[in-house]
């Protein structure tokens, strides 16, 4: 029986003020749950303010963990929040 190939639908992260807030007060928790991502995803803060936090002139070294898999992510939604609150 012949079956649909159905695309990957990647994740949408919507930047909202409550984002954007929660980016300003460099608040991880609030920044987590208001683009909805994962507790083993990189957050966008920066790692200067956040251990956690990226930092995009310096990649992690171990690619094998979730954590330093999702660092281009979080280097896109750094630069998102940082267009946005300008």
């Amino acid at each position: 029986m012949p079956v649909k190939r159905r695309r990957a639908k990647g994740k949408p992260f919507k930047i909202t003020n409550a984002a954007i807030d929660a980016y300003r007060a460099r608040d991880y928790l609030a920044l987590h749950r208001a683009l909805n991502l994962y507790p083993w995803e990189m957050s966008p803060i920066p790692a200067q303010f956040e251990p956690l936090g990226c930092n995009p002139a310096n990649p992690p070294l171990a690619s094998d963990l979730l954590w330093s898999q999702s660092f281009q992510q979080a280097v896109g939604l750094q630069r998102e929040l940082e267009a946005a609150c300008r």
